[in-house]
């Protein structure tokens, strides 16, 4: 009687409490697997949201302040000291008039159209026709100004465009700009002997073969914060421009570039700081929205 009986009663007693045991198992790992891909699909859409809310922030480029040295005065005044020296020379008194009125009203005339006509119409005519090969070509034709306004012009347009392909509402900054958003600021900079920070000089002999960039990025809804503000203190001297303090109240990056750089330089530098303008606009991009 005891060896047919009992080797069956233990299986039929645990059957159903293993199956009752199995099936929690397996709808405990359905529910975490749903929600897991709940997770992975809501981590995954949330920067696509946030980067369309970036997207969306205006972004105004102003231009790149970078000073030169000022054109000489002294040239157009030479030409008019230089023939009363030999007139009083020749010994009749009707051929010293013919040259008084001559050499005298030509220089004077004349000077004043080239130096205040042609260079404005230059840059124009050349950036229309054109794409320069140098943002800053260093040639014998153009001078310091002309170099400083073509370089500026250039960091501005392609600043705008690398942001335009990123997905940015940018544009360059000009007229009345509205109370959101933000604007990108920068100066050009070198250090003297004493490794002070002097706003840049382009034609000046500094004997430094490189810039510092400085860019900041500020804020619309806020009340305006300078990028720099001149030092009290301020050496003598035509080698470099003034000593600048850089403001410590707003994101600022520097970058280091040739005095001439090249197209590729400059996209290199406009690609970073595009880089640096979304991590910080991803960070809180409702403080730029307001």
């Amino acid at each position: 009687m005891l060896e047919v009986n009992l080797p069956e009663e233990p299986l039929m007693f645990f059957s159903p409490a293993r199956h009752g045991i199995s099936i929690w198992a397996i709808r405990i790992f359905l529910l975490y697997v749903l929600s897991s891909t709940f997770g992975i699909t809501r981590s995954i859409a949330q920067p696509q949201a946030t980067e369309s809310l970036v997207t969306a922030i205006p972004i105004f480029v102003s231009d790149f302040e970078l000073f030169s040295v000022p054109a000489s005065v002294t040239s157009p005044a030479t030409p008019p000291t230089t023939p009363p020296a030999t007139l009083p020379a020749a010994s009749p008194a009707t051929t010293s008039v013919a040259p008084i009125a001559t050499p005298s009203a030509t220089p004077i005339a004349s000077v004043p159209a080239t130096a205040i006509v042609t260079p404005p119409v230059t840059p124009a005519a050349a950036q229309g026709r054109q794409k320069p090969p140098s943002p800053a070509a260093d040639g014998d034709s153009d001078s310091a100004s002309l170099q400083a306004r073509r370089l500026t012009d250039f960091f501005a347009a392609t600043l705008v465009q690398t942001l335009q392909k990123k997905g940015y509402n940018a544009r360059t900054a000009s007229g009345q700009i509205p109370q959101s958003g933000a604007i990108v600021r920068g100066v050009f900079a070198e250090p003297d002997a004493k490794n002070r920070i002097r706003r840049a000089l382009l034609g000046a002999p500094s004997g430094n073969a490189k810039f510092f960039l400085y860019v900041g990025i500020f804020n619309l809804g806020r009340p305006d914060q300078p990028l720099y503000q001149l030092a009290a203190d301020q050496p003598s001297g035509d080698l470099y421009g003034p000593v600048i303090t850089l403001s410590n109240y707003i994101p600022l990056a520097k970058y280091e570039l040739d005095k001439s750089p090249t197209e590729e330089d400059v996209r290199k530098i406009c690609g970073q700081v595009a880089a640096s303008l979304t991590a910080l606009l991803a960070a809180n991009p409702s403080a730029f929205a307001q």
